[in-house]
């Protein structure tokens, strides 16, 4: 019920302009020109339908002017005039035949007589055209019926057929040879269009001095034409530097025109599509912004880069970050028989064991070579407290080979194999891992010759006196005490001589006695 109202409103709208010259001169043609100007609504700004005056005058036209004509609208054209007559015939009034004819089903209209599609004409965009007889076959005033029968995705419903009864008369009474009618559509709500940022065959984690390819894809929303910005910026972190020449935009793997105005820097870049009607050729299809950045060596504190585009209109702003992400680690050298005793000035070449060859420097990062001894070599050295770093190699297993040992300490001939994982540098230096180091031992001194002895050492040693009492030997304390002493010793010697003598003459006497 409700549409058979607003189609009765709409073409009650419409009578006044096709029947209020019905007293006037008789056409001059046998033929009339219709021009359809179609004109698209954002979502919500439709107006309610007025009416027509046939030509380019008038609030219509000014709507054509605020808004926008519509491309790639299928009109086709139906002669009405046998069921206009013969609904009149039943006592319809004309208001009531147009009605009903607006309200055929489409498979109820029979064959077309003519067919068109919107398109950009002298500039204007949603202009068919047709040509058509004056007069029906029968000779009577034709009546035609304009059916939408095909519309781009993102409109929300057909145009109202329209009926209109031949001649049609403008306002000061004279027959129109070219009509003008404004058939209208509204969009869908708006959508946001989809917007991506991806790394081209993305890598779990890079080197400094790898050129990164990155794409940035967005969809044209089918109400392109209904933007007046549309803008698509990159920037990144210090460390992604923009590769002059790597840019290009695509559609389906084809290279398209300078649509845009295009700003290069060195961290990124800005397109600006300034011509939104020539972008939107490209409405509900896949633009794909290529260009390449190098991760390049920074003095930083981190090992995840960020890189960020942006897409701003007039109706959204979208952010998408994409991260590259490299790797490192810290180290400390230390005693070896005591961890808290920091080594400075050692010195290192990083080694990757599977392919044999040592990490060296280039202008912006890192390659590898077989020599040793290259010229560019990268070399680590400890720090007053021991600490050295590495920071810009891909996830994996590396070497470190100790090409110089810290003052008073031995040469380490052994590899320090390590490993540079996800978090492998963002621990820091209370992960560090510990290099070690054995001190230099000392060179022992010369031994000492021991005093010669007062006897001469080929002096034969004399044979030990089984009376001998055990004598103690003190160390000197003074002339005085070292008297006393021998005068001692001399006395206990006469005794003990005196005691051997008197017990070897008592022996005798008692022999002499048994004889």
């Amino acid at each position: 019920m409700k549409r058979w109202v607003k189609y009765l409103a709409f073409l009650a709208l419409l009578v006044p302009f096709f029947f209020s010259g019905s007293q006037a001169q008789a056409a001059e043609t046998d033929s009339v020109n219709f021009i359809l100007h179609k004109i698209v609504f954002p979502n919500g700004e439709m107006p309610d339908d007025f009416q027509n005056t046939g030509d380019r005058n008038g609030e219509h036209e000014s709507l054509l002017q605020e808004y926008r004509g519509l491309n790639d609208v299928t009109f086709d054209v139906y002669d009405v005039s046998q069921r206009f007559y013969d609904l009149r015939a039943e006592g319809k009034s004309v208001e009531e035949a147009q009605a009903a004819l607006s309200s055929l089903a489409e498979e109820n209209l029979g064959q077309s007589i003519a067919s068109d599609i919107t398109k950009t004409v002298n500039g204007e965009d949603g202009t068919a055209s047709f040509n058509l007889p004056m007069k029906n076959a029968a000779g009577k005033d034709a009546v035609y019926l304009f059916h939408e029968s095909k519309k781009p995705d993102n409109i929300l419903e057909k145009a109202h057929d329209m009926v209109v009864v031949l001649p049609a008369y403008s306002t000061d009474n004279q027959i129109l040879s070219t009509i003008h009618l404004y058939p209208k559509n509204e969009e869908e709500i708006h959508g946001e269009p989809k917007f991506n940022k991806t790394i081209e065959g993305k890598q779990d984690s890079y080197e400094f001095g790898d050129i990164i390819p990155f794409a940035v894809t967005v969809d044209i929303p089918e109400d392109i034409l209904d933007y007046k910005k549309f803008v698509i910026e990159d920037t990144s972190d210090p460390s992604l530097v923009y590769q002059k020449g790597s840019l290009k935009v695509t559609e389906s793997n084809q290279e398209i025109g300078d649509i845009y105005e295009k700003t290069l820097d060195t961290n990124g870049f800005k397109l600006n599509f300034t011509d939104i009607k020539a972008l939107g050729a490209y409405a509900g299809k896949t633009l794909t912004v290529h260009y390449e950045m190098m991760l390049v060596a920074t003095d930083s504190d981190t090992d995840i880069f960020v890189n960020e585009a942006t897409l701003d209109t007039d109706h959204e702003v979208i952010h998408r970050e994409v991260d590259v992400e490299t790797g490192g680690r810290h180290f400390i050298k230390v005693d070896l028989e005591n961890s808290e005793t920091t080594l400075a000035g050692a010195e290192f070449r990083i080694q990757d064991p599977a392919n044999k060859k040592y990490l060296i420097h280039t202008t912006d990062g890192f390659t590898w070579s077989d020599n040793a001894k290259d010229e560019k070599l990268v070399v680590l050295t400890s720090d007053a407290k021991g600490h050295f770093e590495i920071n810009g190699l891909a996830y994996g297993d590396y070497s470190l080979e100790e090409i110089k040992a810290p003052t008073g300490y031995e040469l380490s001939k052994e590899l320090v194999p390590f490993t540079v994982t996800k978090d492998s540098y963002a621990t820091g230096a209370t992960a560090a891992l510990k290099v070690v180091n054995l001190k230099t031992p000392e060179t022992p001194s010369e031994p000492k010759t021991p005093a010669t002895p007062n006897q001469p050492t080929t002096s034969k040693p004399s044979k030990p006196n089984p009376f001998a009492p055990i004598i103690k030997v003190f160390p000197k304390t003074g002339e005085t005490t070292s008297r006393a002493l021998i005068v001692i010793g001399a006395i206990l010697i006469a005794v003990v001589a005196v005691v051997w003598w008197q017990n070897k003459k008592g022996k005798k006497s008692q022999l002499n006695e048994k004889e």
